[in-house]
């Protein structure tokens, strides 16, 4: 009942600071397996002391059991839709805050608040665990290419595409149609991105950064790659998704190595 009560405020609050997408405007996001294994990869770079953080602000549970909340209670946090992702076209260079985050309504912005209030000792618990929620959620989400890139398309949900023989859309497919056509459980997938970190050596330059560099990766790639070798056909075929399955790999790599990070900064040192 408490954490129902946390909803409605935290949905009563953003009503007010985030205004509403436009009417029957829906956005799917990275599916519950590419959430789960980032925050899987982030909790085994955890120190000790940050995972028991974590696990205390998430009263007992871990950061991958939480990785699909915002998606999950969508219905309960209104106007927090455009928190998920930012439109910047692919034909634009850089990030302009007051051209692509109007208002503050947008993901690199939502970050930015979720993780300031995540480490801000002086708030209540119950605050610091719904922004955990959000942290673990949107780190994942700003690294799937067209939550950060689009050319007039909603992120390429307007983009009507055919996979494996059925109707979808360019959005979807790079959220999940592409990662589950692997055929490879989430633990798999999560062990052999595990065993590719281990014998990096770049992992500590992936690990830095800013939210906006970030973000421009992911637009730079939804241009270079998602947009540009898209068949003309607009029927995905196995070189497509040849072309996509290194940088997928590589997204989810990342996200992981950066939200483990990003929580490491946030909330290391003395806790409580």
């Amino acid at each position: 009942m408490l954490f129902a009560r946390q909803l409605t405020s935290l949905g009563a609050a953003a009503v007010m600071l985030v205004p509403p997408p436009a009417a029957g405007i829906h956005r799917p996001f990275w599916g519950p397996d590419g959430h789960r294994i980032v925050a899987q990869i982030a909790l085994s770079r955890l120190s000790p002391a940050v995972a028991d953080e974590t696990r205390r602000l998430l009263d007992g549970q871990n950061i991958p059991d939480v990785a699909s909340w915002a998606d999950e209670h969508r219905r309960d946090l209104p106007g927090t839709a455009p928190w998920h992702y930012i439109d910047i076209e692919i034909t634009d260079t850089s990030y302009v805050p007051a051209r692509d985050c109007k208002d503050g309504a947008c993901i690199i912005a939502a970050l930015a608040t979720q993780t300031a209030i995540l480490g801000d000792r002086s708030r209540p618990d119950s605050a610091r665990g719904i922004a955990l929620r959000w942290v673990v959620h949107l780190v994942g989400d700003l690294h799937q290419p067209l939550h950060a890139g689009e050319r007039g398309d909603r992120g390429g949900n307007d983009v009507k595409v055919t996979f494996q023989g059925k109707p979808t859309n360019l959005h979807s497919i790079w959220d999940s149609g592409l990662l589950l056509a692997w055929g490879q459980s989430d633990e798999e997938i999560e062990q052999s991105i595990e065993n590719e970190i281990a014998h990096r050596n770049d992992i500590a330059a992936i690990s830095g950064g800013s939210v906006v560099q970030w973000a421009m990766e992911s637009h730079d790639i939804a241009r270079d790659m998602v947009y540009r070798d898209l068949p003309q056909s607009l029927v995905i075929d196995q070189h497509y998704a040849d072309l996509a399955r290194p940088i997928i790999r590589d997204r989810l790599l990342r996200a992981g190595v950066r939200l483990g990070a990003l929580l490491e900064r946030t909330l290391g040192g003395k806790t409580r």
